[in-house]
């Protein structure tokens, strides 16, 4: 059968230049492990003999060539992606702090997503109360989210005092998210919002 082999190449030279080294064990780190590395490591060190010798001489390139079974992954692809992590090329536009909201949501779902808000209120174990604060923030949900039709609620009372809503929606945004968070906490009744 066909191998899941990659090439990679390097030269002396490569490894002998600032940072031309620790670019290639990177690489390399970055891969499941296998035998490859130890052969790795065997032809590093020749190479690098070879190299010294030939500083006397007229410094020919020396070329090795290295075969990694990753399991069939794009070695090029995969190192292209780490190397663009880590010089910044996905990180968000504009101010990224910890004063920013939605950054870290806008990562991590895919939008259109169903979302669900938990919110604790103050019912004081009244019946009429808890019933009135459910309806207020499923009308402000159903409002800040446009979605009437795909939310789901569920009460469960928290103790004598307290009642918590858990309310999922299908949200477009991040900032619809904190839209919704924003009102949640601006309710008299609400006293904690997760």
């Amino acid at each position: 059968g066909a191998s899941n082999q990659q090439l990679v190449d390097f030269s002396p030279e490569m490894l002998m230049t600032k940072g031309g080294g620790s670019a290639i064990v990177f690489a390399l780190l970055s891969l499941p492990y296998s035998t490859a590395f130890v052969s790795l490591s065997r032809r590093v060190s020749q190479s690098l003999q070879l190299s010294k010798e030939s500083e006397d001489e007229s410094d020919p390139v020396i070329k090795s060539t290295i075969k990694i079974d990753d399991g069939g992954s794009d070695l090029t692809d995969r190192f292209k992606y780490k190397v663009n992590a880590l010089m910044g090329v996905f990180d968000p536009t504009g101010t990224d702090d910890e004063r920013q909201d939605g950054n870290i949501l806008n990562a991590m779902l895919k939008f259109p997503t169903l979302f669900t808000f938990n919110v604790v209120g103050r019912t004081n174990g009244e019946e009429e109360t808890k019933e009135e604060y459910v309806k207020q923030v499923k009308n402000m949900v159903i409002s800040m989210s446009g979605e009437e039709d795909s939310i789901q609620c569920q009460v469960t009372p928290r103790g004598k005092s307290f009642t918590r809503i858990s309310i999922q929606v299908k949200v477009d945004s991040a900032a619809v998210i904190n839209s919704i968070y924003e009102e949640l906490d601006k309710m008299e009744r609400t006293i904690m919002k997760y």
